[in-house]
């Protein structure tokens, strides 16, 4: 019974850890930099999504951190689509049903169900602390520590866009060596915002 409950919990752990790094590499690489490639570079939407990021989103909270709330649907940009993840978490999850098949290693099936719960969680708790920060509404974790830490953490990726690419969980950004450093006035502007 240990072995199985072991086997869920070594998978969750690691596939948040996965999911952290497709979020700083998709924040990173496709919502800051220009691809390298020049058919990628004009694609509509790979257009689209710099634009709604780098431009506006950044464009809008750069200076002021949060605002008032948007009407229902104005507020894309500062949320993640749950059913978009899930469609995007199927194609890992088959690749380890087939890896389950092939090998006969029925671990990999525990992955492939593991997988799209991660990404939903990842997205329900990035969508409810993303709007925290940028559209404060006293939310019942606005006080926690964990809390101000990923607030505090985002606060500086506006700062720095080039760093701090994980909202939620920033463990991409610890592995990829991608963590913003706060000066003296960050640390002000971040008492300023509460978040200190």
């Amino acid at each position: 019974m240990l072995l199985p409950i072991l086997s869920v919990v070594a998978w969750f752990s690691a596939l948040v850890v996965v999911m952290s790094l497709v979020e700083h590499q998709i924040h990173c690489k496709l919502m800051h930099k220009k691809p390298r490639l020049a058919f990628l570079r004009n694609l509509p939407a790979r257009e689209r999504i710099f634009k709604s990021h780098a431009v506006e989103h950044h464009g809008q909270y750069r200076k002021d951190f949060h605002d008032d709330p948007l009407p229902p649907g104005e507020d894309r940009g500062i949320r993640l689509n749950q059913a978009e993840g899930l469609l995007e978490a199927l194609p890992l999850s088959l690749v380890f049903c087939l890896i389950a098949w092939a090998s006969g290693l029925t671990t990999f099936y525990v992955a492939a169900i593991i997988w799209p719960l991660v990404v939903i969680l990842h997205h329900t708790i990035w969508n409810q602390i993303h709007l925290e920060m940028h559209q404060p509404k006293g939310r019942f974790f606005a006080n926690w520590k964990a809390y101000k830490f990923v607030a505090r953490h985002h606060f500086l990726h506006h700062r720095y866009p080039d760093k701090n690419f994980n909202v939620a969980f920033p463990v991409g950004d610890f592995l990829c060596g991608t963590i913003a450093h706060p000066s003296a006035a960050d640390w002000e502007a971040m008492r300023a915002e509460g978040i200190a």
